[in-house]
């Protein structure tokens, strides 16, 4: 996998200011599958699970636009913050319908991206979003996990 070096600052960042995050959408389908192209990278940060100021903090020391942005905002679970434009773009998502943060958590993989250690959604997880968002790329990206899951 290409590594994108605003990304993997990204995750340097989240990691060093100890956020709870999981990486989901495309890339972590890419991770249980095949590459595929993409236009984003979708960061789960999830707010239950971490304090809103140090999120700020951290998307601040991260360089994030964060005008007019305060740290409240990242409660309201229907934002999804978004940095940068495409193919090289990052959304950051505070909620992934069909998803319960906690048994998410348990569940994470730890992988790396580039050199740095990340955490992905789990597998049956994903398979749980995907369905619930039910678009027509995720019933394509459900059929690659599903047939994954088949191999192991």
């Amino acid at each position: 996998m290409n590594v994108i070096s605003d990304y993997e600052d990204l995750f340097k960042t989240l990691n060093a200011c100890r956020i709870k995050y999981l990486l989901v959408g495309a890339y972590a389908v890419m991770y249980y599958t095949q590459p595929r192209y993409t236009k984003d990278i979708d960061v789960w940060v999830i707010p239950e699970l971490n304090d809103i100021d140090k999120i700020y903090e951290a998307f601040k020391k991260f360089g994030a636009p964060l005008k007019g942005i305060k740290p409240e905002d990242f409660n309201d679970k229907t934002m999804i913050f978004q940095m940068g434009v495409a193919p090289v773009r990052i959304d950051i998502l505070f909620d992934i319908p069909g998803v319960s943060a906690q048994p998410a958590w348990r569940n994470k993989k730890k992988i790396r991206y580039g050199k740095t250690p990340i955490y992905v959604l789990g597998q049956s997880d994903l398979i749980a979003a995907k369905r619930k968002a039910g678009r027509p790329q995720d019933e394509i990206d459900l059929e690659k996990l599903r047939h994954n899951m088949n191999k192991l």
